[in-house]
């Protein structure tokens, strides 16, 4: 009976030694399975800070002062090959662990607080000059001007001459637009006077764009004086009819040729005006301001 149990003891010690060698890992397996899971941060998404808008700079440059050229077009690129795309890794299968029976909490990472972004600068104060009385502005007419063509209160386009310049900077540049009108005319009369013109000019485009009225003092031209020519247009048609009165009657003849000629040139002029006032067009003109005017910057 002994020698039995005693072999039924080794049996079982035999099997459970069996048993341990062929699962030599599952206490390594356990603790992998048991090990907690770590938790991902979570991060919060940063608010975009808008930028601030540029600041605007004043349109009356110092004089000196060169003004931006426009934007050139951008050139284009010749085209490049895409960069190939580097090949994706290839997943390693992982053996699927029981999960734990409790679930660790998640950590949320602590985010700091965004400040405010700061308030844009305020926009420089508009500049405030005045064109004073008496300052001169200098023009080239854009068209011909004609006694003889023109009437009063037609109106004319011309361009600056010369920049206007008000305290160091510039209010108008050379080549804006100025407008103005013929304020006067007479034509130019029989045997005498001279035909007359007037102008002022009455706006002009400073450098921000702005059509400002102003008022000028006229401009007067006069057309040529034409009393010796037609003093000498009598003295020709007198002396044409004495000589023909001279041979015709000799002596007597030629008093009353010379009577007859003198009347008919006499003619000739009462029924000639004189020659119009003329302004080319490119003639450069100057006026003088006759009121101050206040010119506010546009910004």
């Amino acid at each position: 009976m002994k020698k039995h149990i005693l072999v039924l003891s080794l049996a079982v010690a035999a099997a459970g030694f069996s048993s341990c060698a062929k699962q030599p890992s599952a206490p390594q397996a356990a603790a992998t399975a048991d090990a907690p899971i770590e938790a991902q941060p979570l991060t919060a998404a940063t608010p975009e800070v808008p930028a601030p808008p540029p600041v605007r700079e004043h349109a009356f440059k110092p004089v000196g002062a060169k003004r931006p050229a426009p934007a050139a077009a951008p050139t284009p690129m010749a085209s490049t090959p895409a960069p190939s795309a580097a090949p994706k890794p290839v997943p390693v299968p992982v053996p699927v662990m029981n999960p734990p029976s409790a679930e660790p909490p998640q950590q949320v990472a602590q985010t700091r607080p965004v400040a405010p972004a700061p308030p844009p600068p305020p926009p420089p104060e508009p500049m405030k000059v005045t064109l004073k009385e008496g300052s001169v502005i200098a023009i080239r007419l854009g068209e011909t001007l004609d006694s003889e063509r023109n009437k009063i209160g037609d109106s004319f386009s011309a361009s600056l001459a010369e920049p206007i310049v008000i305290d160091g900077f510039v209010i108008a540049e050379r080549g804006a637009r100025v407008s103005g009108k013929v304020v006067d005319l007479d034509r130019a009369g029989r045997v005498k006077g001279v035909a007359v013109l007037q102008l002022a000019l009455t706006e002009v485009t400073t450098a921000d764009n702005q059509r400002v009225p102003i008022v000028t003092d006229a401009f007067l031209t006069k057309g040529p004086d034409t009393t010796k020519s037609d003093a000498a247009k009598v003295g020709i048609a007198a002396g044409v009819g004495a000589a023909i009165g001279a041979i015709a009657g000799r002596g007597k003849g030629a008093a009353i040729g010379a009577g007859a000629g003198g009347a008919a040139g006499t003619g000739v002029v009462l029924a000639t005006r004189g020659k119009p006032a003329v302004l080319p067009a490119e003639t450069l003109v100057r006026f003088k301001v006759a009121q101050a005017v206040t010119i506010t910057e546009k910004l």
